[in-house]
Order: structure tokens, then sequence, then C-alpha cells
């Protein structure tokens, strides 16, 4: 087998390659003494890599104008008194339905004089219209 480059070695560090080429690399490594100093190297330089941070010099969009961030959070706040109130609503319309509205009638003569069949005719007449 030749001697292993520093590519490889820094993809088997990274955990890059075969399962089946990890193999082969760590069976080089034991017995080769020059690839054994070589990866040393390229751990040494895996390990300063992790501990590198970038830091990204990101531009922040400029902020929003008075009014708008204004309106902005009253339309927020708008929004979630309409949702508490759409659900208190149907909240008390499902745990308290209306009872149903009875009507009374109450039977009012049409004529004051009897026929001569001894029946007083009659007709309905809603009792609340009078009022």
């Amino acid at each position: 087998m030749t001697h292993l480059d520093d590519d490889t070695l820094l993809k088997f560090h990274l955990e890059m390659l075969d399962p089946s080429d990890d193999v082969r690399i760590r069976q080089h490594l034991s017995a080769c003494r020059q690839c054994g100093e070589r990866d040393k190297k390229v751990q040494g330089e895996v390990g300063r890599l992790s501990e590198i941070e970038m830091r990204l010099d990101e531009v922040a969009p400029p902020p929003l104008p008075r009014r708008v961030r204004f309106f902005a959070v009253a339309a927020r706040v708008a929004a979630v008194l309409a949702v508490g109130f759409l659900a208190g609503y149907m909240t008390a319309e499902v745990a308290n339905p209306l009872p149903p509205n009875t009507v009374q009638q109450r039977l009012v003569p049409a004529r004051l004089a009897a026929p001569p069949s001894g029946y007083v005719p009659c007709q309905a007449v809603d009792a609340g219209a009078g009022r």
C-alpha cells in the first residue's frame, strides 16, 4: 500500500470515508510510522479548526418607522382581542344556549252574540301583540 496523503487523512478524521476504508486506514496507520506522524499533524490541524470561530458581520435592515411599528403592535393586540372575544362568545353559546321563546295565546271572541248552536267562535290572538 502507498502512503496516505493529507487529504485522505483529513477525510478520515472528519469521518467522510466509507467504513471499509476506515478499517484499511487504521491498519495502515498502525503499521506505517511515517503516515502515523503525518496523521498526528493532521489531527492537530483538525483540532485547531474546531476551535476557530467565525464572526460574520451582517448588516441589519433599517428599523421600521415609528408609525408603522405602532400600527403593527395595534393590529396584533386587536387580533388577540378579537380571537379572545370570539372564543368567549362561542363558549358562552355552547354552555348556555338561549331557551326557546314561548308564545302565549288567548282566545278572543269574534262576536258577543251566541249563535244558535251554543258555541262562541273564537280566533287566536298573540298575547304580546297588544302591549
